[in-house]
């Protein structure tokens, strides 16, 4: 866990996109650190429906920072008031999206145990996973994109039910240490 904190920055990055998103990173339970992924509700119009992820969304004119828009995406999807129930540790590097169109900003907060999650309609699922989950050999796996007449493997996690991939994906390898 300290490895994790000394990585992260208290100063908001740089971004050279004009389209910003920001995730909450929520990491509970100090001894045995746990983070909370949902898994998207299906929905046409969103090009990440069904995916898992961590919760979070597009920076809004009303948010100061990526830390604003990842409390407020968070309290909307999930119910948690990382205002009031967390303490922010700082930021990640931006990811950009596979597609290049966006960057964002994982916001990483921690609270002393696992909260409550009550999903909004945007959320059709959750899960609270023990990073070291994710150094077991069983969770690595890979997951096949499948879009525009394209077919690609990606390195993938699988917990549970969950197949983590991509942009978050990659986060939890930087959460790791491995990026």
């Amino acid at each position: 866990m300290v490895a994790l904190l000394k990585r992260l920055n208290p100063q908001q990055p740089s971004m050279e996109s004009k389209k910003l998103a920001a995730v909450a990173v929520i990491v509970a339970n100090e001894s045995n650190p746990r983070i909370l992924l949902i898994k998207r509700a299906e929905h046409s119009n969103d090009p990440w429906s069904g995916q898992v992820a961590f919760p979070g969304g597009k920076m809004s004119t009303s948010d100061e920072s990526a830390k604003d828009t990842a409390v407020r995406e968070t309290k909307e999807e999930v119910g948690i008031d990382l205002a009031m129930d967390s303490t922010f540790a700082g930021y990640f590097i931006p990811f950009r999206t596979h597609t290049g169109g966006m960057d964002v900003v994982p916001a990483v907060f921690l609270m002393k145990e696992e909260a409550e999650v009550t999903p909004n309609g945007e959320v059709a699922g959750h899960l609270w996973v023990s990073l070291e989950e994710f150094t077991e050999p069983r969770s690595a796996s890979t997951y096949r994109l499948e879009a525009r007449g394209f077919s690609r493997e990606m390195p993938a996690f699988t917990v549970g039910d969950y197949v983590v991939w991509g942009l978050t994906h990659r986060v939890i390898l930087s959460l790791l240490g491995g990026v």
